[in-house]
């Protein structure tokens, strides 16, 4: 069912759940998504639910149930400036289930770094993605924008690496002082590459489970690199 008529109150219930969503999304396994190209993906992955509209039906988009808003109410939920031609509710929740080779994020922060380590792994033949209770949030509208839709083709999950220890994993940590990950191999059977904080890396109690440490041989006038974008250069490396 569509609503043809523009919602014009922030107190109608509809535009209430909307709001919520956007604020709350991760307690419904439900994410605000903006823009044409999101919402395209959400409709190849199967995880659109609804249509948002700027005060008119959208045509493109009939199959879809609708909701259209005022442009006060439109821009009250949209977080860009400029407004998205159309936005959308999709379906998402966090995974129990991971593969055999997995990145962990170890308290990951920006939102814009873990978009494009989503995007990273998609690309490179990571399906599972795994954070630490710390990390920024998967539904974060920053990272939702950064992931290019390729959170909606990734298994998330939140976890330990004690857990990932205990079922088998061989735990391969990037860290400053590793062996150049151009001179060693890949490890045999299942392994989780671990990514460390924009601030501060990998913590000292997760070093302490290491199996395997790694680095990249970077210029030495460099002491670092972005985290996102050293994750994606180690998952390029040990891509299938």
């Amino acid at each position: 069912m569509n609503d043809n008529l523009a919602i014009t109150s922030s107190s109608n219930p509809k535009f209430k759940e909307l709001f919520s969503i956007k604020e709350k999304g991760k307690d419904l396994n439900l994410v605000l998504i903006e823009g044409e190209d999101l919402v395209d993906l959400a409709i190849v992955g199967k995880k659109l639910i609804k249509i948002v509209c700027l005060e008119e039906f959208s045509y493109r988009y009939k199959e879809y149930p609708q909701i259209s808003l005022s442009r006060e109410l439109y821009r009250r939920l949209s977080s860009y400036n400029s407004l998205p031609k159309i936005m959308g509710v999709a379906s998402f929740s966090f995974s129990t289930t991971v593969s055999d080779k997995i990145i962990y994020l170890d308290g990951i922060q920006d939102p814009g770094n873990l978009g494009t380590i989503m995007r990273s792994c998609l690309a490179f033949g990571f399906s599972s993605l795994a954070l630490s209770k710390d990390c920024v949030s998967p539904f974060n509208f920053k990272c939702v924008q950064a992931s290019k839709g390729a959170f909606f083709n990734l298994s998330i999950s939140h976890m330990e690496l004690k857990d990932l220890k205990s079922r088998g994993y061989k735990l391969v940590m990037t860290l400053l002082d590793g062996e150049d990950i151009s001179k060693v191999s890949k490890p045999d059977g299942k392994f989780a590459l671990i990514i460390g904080s924009e601030g501060k890396g990998i913590r000292k109690e997760s070093i302490d489970l290491a199996d395997m440490k790694v680095k990249l041989p970077i210029n030495p006038v460099i002491d670092s690199l972005n985290a996102a974008i050293a994750a994606s250069i180690f998952m390029f490396l040990w891509k299938d």
